[in-house]
């Protein structure tokens, strides 16, 4: 608290005032889509490079997701995620909150977790571009270079 700060108003001390500091709100946001989207395009990469196909590049992706926002939940919010993702936080009145059958607002706390892994559809899509993408580099045919094989028994290469 800043003791230099004015007394709060009513619009501060509402039950459905929001507690989470705007700026503070966007950076996190900001910062956990990126990390997100590397996360995804990471393991996308390493799927591809390492061949897998099918189920095994979901499940490496979905550990690797899994993994990552473990990581973040010990390293930087400190096992409280209510106090840093949005989507943890209710913005309703403790009474609202107990008549739909949540006890103080632990209902929507799985939300938080979920957000915090990054599983969305922009990081599935560049999780399918770096898999395919790399996949093809790596283990596929050049999409460039076709060889043509002649009657001698020569073959030659055409771009």
């Amino acid at each position: 608290m800043n003791p230099a700060a004015p007394p709060p108003t009513g619009a501060h001390l509402a039950p459905d005032a929001s507690p989470l500091h705007p700026p503070s709100l966007m950076h996190n946001t900001r910062i956990l889509s990126s990390l997100g989207t590397l996360s995804a395009c990471f393991s996308g990469l390493i799927s591809g490079i390492l061949g897998f196909t099918n189920l095994n590049g979901f499940l490496l992706y979905l550990f690797s997701s899994i993994f990552t926002s473990f990581i973040l939940l010990v390293l930087k919010c400190n096992f409280d995620v209510r106090r840093y993702i949005p989507q943890a936080h209710s913005n309703t009145s403790s009474a609202d909150s107990q008549s739909s059958g949540s006890v103080g607002g632990k209902s929507i706390e799985w939300k938080g977790y979920w957000a915090l892994t990054g599983i969305n559809q922009e990081n599935l899509l560049g999780f399918l571009l770096f898999w395919i993408g790399s996949f093809a580099l790596i283990h596929g045919k050049s999409p460039f270079l076709s060889c043509q094989h002649h009657k001698s028994g020569k073959s030659a290469v055409a771009l």
